[in-house]
């Protein structure tokens, strides 16, 4: 009895591991594959690639439809495949602050807008990768991106660390109605402008949409058109790349008529507020200007965030002194060295995809962001449907004076200063003068 139950046991034994095997076996079949042509056999997840990404186009940001929708094709084309999993942050400001705190523990995402420093902080920490190979081998990429936005976003060494999705062409917007109220056109100078602006607060109008909140963005760049429309030396400045020395006549000339534009022209809440302050000071009918680029046209006939009619009683202009900002952004960078291969191929994918001709037109089309070669085509419907920023396009044209704006151009330490002088400024605790030299100490200081 007890030989025959040994027996039993035994077999009951062998019947639960082949059992066992077998399952393992369909659990292998299930999570594995046999792909190499040459007969040997690759392991590769059933599962879809995921890539992680980070970003701030959300919410009611200007370009938060046209993220969602490149982000949702791409994750429909490669369904199974690829999988781009998103991080969003509510703002520029907590994206930078976030990315720059996972750039010290070598943990940023897989694909993610270098701005504000984040590239080189990601290319210091080894995270960064020369995407330069990966544009010279595909030609139809390459199409789509340009040498000169290549070519921007080139080091020294010849080495491409970002690629951007679009060109930047920035001008002002006025309302048409209290310029023609004031009896005045959009300046031909700076003498001209402060004039304009004396005339529309005259009218009962306040003149200028600023903000000193965040990186100060309106602000600077008004700033930034002052000093890059004064001769050669002061455009010289506005395309220099981390300048070092703001204790210059260009740049102490234009503090003054900021000092001024605070002082006068603007809004009460102007000191410390944030961009949403003053879009929403233009959009309402409450300032004549705003500086800011074409991204911002489809809000003017977004009647959740305009007046009624608004669209019709904006016209745009070029800088006093015919002058533009004309840029590429930093752009997106590639932050996967030290992964899988297949997460590198998926992140190189989606990079693709995301500064692509597809997502150039989507961003074109819904955030009014201009792509970067000729290559993505305007058709005649959209230019008819979309008269603003038409004429911004044909007024380029004829800028005298191009430059960048200081995002672009200074350390990020520089924007942080300017937003925490300018209430010093307007204020008079501060002269224009000693705000330059205090830029000037900053930029020493982040050079080291």
């Amino acid at each position: 009895m007890k030989k025959s139950l040994s027996k039993a046991i035994v077999l009951l034994l062998a019947l639960t591991m082949v059992m066992s095997l077998t399952a393992c076996g369909n659990k292998a079949d299930k999570d594995t594959s046999t792909s190499n042509a040459g007969g040997k056999t690759e392991e590769t997840s059933s599962e879809p690639v995921e890539i992680s990404y980070a970003t701030f186009m959300v919410g009611a940001h200007t370009s938060a439809a046209a993220e969602a929708e490149v982000i949702s094709a791409f994750n429909k084309k490669y369904e199974g495949k690829y999988k781009v999993v998103v991080e969003e942050l509510p703002s520029d400001n907590a994206f930078v602050d976030k990315m720059k705190v996972l750039a010290s523990s070598k943990t940023l995402p897989d694909v993610l807008i270098g701005k504000n420093g984040i590239r080189e902080l990601a290319i210091d920490n080894g995270q960064a990768v020369n995407i330069k190979p990966f544009l010279d081998e595909d030609a139809e990429w390459m199409k789509f991106v340009g040498e000169d936005a290549m070519n921007y976003n080139m080091e020294e060494d010849g080495s491409v660390y970002s690629v951007s999705n679009q060109r930047q062409n920035i001008g002002y917007f006025y309302n048409k109605e209290m310029f023609e109220k004031a009896g005045v056109t959009p300046a031909k100078t700076w003498d001209e402008f402060m004039s304009n602006n004396a005339k529309l607060k005259k009218a009962g109008f306040t003149p200028l949409a600023l903000m000193t909140g965040e990186n100060a963005w309106t602000t600077n760049l008004w700033l930034a058109a002052m000093i890059g429309t004064d001769g050669a030396e002061g455009n010289a400045f506005m395309n220099t790349s981390y300048p070092t020395n703001y204790s210059n006549s260009s740049v102490i000339k234009a503090l003054e008529m900021i000092q001024t534009c605070l002082k006068e022209y603007t809004t009460p809440d102007a000191v410390g507020a944030l961009y949403a302050n003053a879009a929403n000071n233009f959009e309402q009918g409450n300032v004549a200007m705003i500086a800011n680029g074409p991204w911002m046209c489809p809000d003017f006939t977004d009647e959740t965030k305009s007046i009624p009619g608004f669209g019709d009683k904006v016209g745009v202009a070029l800088y006093p002194e015919d002058g533009l900002v004309s840029q590429f952004e930093v752009g997106y960078i590639l932050c996967t060295n030290g992964k899988s291969k297949e997460e590198q191929k998926g992140a190189l994918e989606f990079l693709k995809f995301k500064t692509g001709e597809y997502a150039q037109s989507v961003f074109l089309e819904k955030a009014g962001v201009l792509p970067l070669t000729d290559n993505v085509k305007l058709s005649d419907e959209y230019k008819a449907a979309n008269p603003i920023l038409t004429d911004l396009i044909n007024l380029s044209g004829s800028a005298k004076y191009t430059f960048q704006n200081i995002d672009n151009t200074a350390f990020t330490a520089i924007v942080d200063e300017t937003a925490v002088r300018y209430p010093e400024l307007a204020y008079d605790e501060i002269t224009p003068k000693e705000f330059a030299d205090k830029l000037t100490k900053v930029a020493e200081q982040s050079k080291k």
